[in-house]
């Protein structure tokens, strides 16, 4: 299962007490089933059981920053959280259209990257954050 956010419609992501500013159609969902399977021999034929536990969400945040220092900057900060590897906290709030109640999460991974030309006056840092759900 996907969903995606943005559109024009204004989002609120937090992550960790840091609020992200996330592009248009920058949030990605996923919800995999999680399980044990086991091979059987049914009736004559051969079949495979599964016993799901449940599911455990992810999600990959497209954000950006404009004119931010290294130092103070939300991709920096969540790439030293990574390092640690504790879980965070993270929300999304959209509204009506769908929210994430205050989770936890672990960072997988924090890309960054900048377009080509950014001078370091006037710059627009991207970054892809990566996350999966933490129990609680």
């Amino acid at each position: 299962m996907h969903k995606r956010a943005g559109g024009g419609r204004p989002v609120t992501v937090t992550v960790d007490s840091k609020t992200l500013s996330v592009e248009g159609g920058g949030i990605e969902e996923s919800a995999e089933p999680v399980g044990s399977f086991v091979d059987k021999w049914l009736n004559g034929a051969y079949a495979k059981e599964a016993k799901i536990f449940g599911i455990v969400r992810s999600w990959t945040l497209r954000c950006y920053e404009n004119n931010v220092a290294w130092s103070s900057s939300n991709a920096k900060y969540l790439q030293d959280k990574a390092k640690v590897g504790d879980k965070v906290s993270f929300e999304v709030d959209e509204g009506n259209l769908h929210a994430v109640a205050s989770t936890y999460v672990y960072i997988l991974g924090v890309d960054v990257s900048y377009p080509k030309g950014a001078k370091a006056s006037q710059f627009t840092r991207y970054f892809t954050l990566k996350l999966q759900e933490a129990p609680p």
